[in-house]
Order: structure tokens, then sequence, then C-alpha cells
């Protein structure tokens, strides 16, 4: 039987790996982009950062936050989360998009890649991620329905 509070920090991790290239690539293109894109990816690097406050905050007070008591309250919390952050997500999508629309072309190879590849590619995975927790089940949390573990 699995550990519900660790299946559900490892399913917060997950959203860790797209933040960090969101947040690394704003980081990084803070002030190295030109005017035409400046203000979009100022936006993406502030909103990057705000999502991934709120998942640390979340992670440090999980049990504050999500029934570690029941996978069916903590399925209901999750996709409740998902859902809210999708704001985000919806945010960052219409951000890249400007981006993209704009054809800037970095003089750099590696800023280029960061802005044109590492961007969209960060913002896909964030989409997966949050697309698996908006239909988590409490199946999904791998707790067995076993009544003998309230005795042990």
């Amino acid at each position: 039987m699995a550990n519900l509070p660790a299946t559900v920090h490892t399913l917060l991790h997950a959203l860790a790996t797209p933040l960090t290239v969101l947040m690394s690539a704003g980081d990084i293109l803070h002030s190295r982009t030109p005017d035409s894109i400046k203000q979009p990816v100022q936006r993406m690097h502030d909103l990057s950062h705000q999502f991934g406050r709120e998942v640390v905050e979340l992670r440090a007070r999980l049990g504050e936050r999500i029934d570690l008591q029941s996978s069916v309250k903590a399925a209901v919390q999750i996709r409740q989360l998902a859902m809210e952050w999708r704001r985000y997500e919806t945010q960052m999508s219409g951000l890249v998009e400007a981006i993209e629309q704009a054809g800037v072309q970095m003089p750099e190879p590696l800023l280029d890649k960061i802005l044109h590849q590492n961007l969209p590619n960060g913002l896909s995975e964030l989409q997966q991620v949050l697309s698996q927790l908006e239909v988590i089940q409490p199946e999904d949390l791998a707790l067995s329905p076993n009544p003998s573990s309230a005795n042990g």
C-alpha cells in the first residue's frame, strides 16, 4: 500500500520540472530580450515565479490544504487546485503565443533556443501535468481500500 502523503508530494513534484524550465527561461531572458517582447517575457517571468511560490507553499503546508487521510478527499482537492492553477497556464499560453508571433530571433543561439524551444516545451509539459491532476481519481493515489490498515 502506498503512502498517501508521499504520493501527493510526488504528484506535486511533477509540477517542478515545467515550472523550473519556465522560471529559468524567464530569468535568463529577463534582461536580454528586445523591447518588442520585453513585456510578455517579464510577465512570463513573474507568473512562473508566482506559480512556483504557490506550489512550494502548498508542499510546505500540504496537510493543511489536502486531506492526507482520505484518498477520495485528496483527489477532489487536487483536482480543484489543478483547475485553479489553469489561470496561470492560460495566461502563460497567451504570453508564449505573443512571443512566438513577434517572430524575434535572438542573436545568441542559446537565447534563441530558450525563447523558441524551452518556453513552449515547458508550457506544454505544464499543460500535461495539469491535465493529469485535473482528472486524478482516488485510485490514482495508489491507496488500496484495506480496512485492516486502520488496525495496524
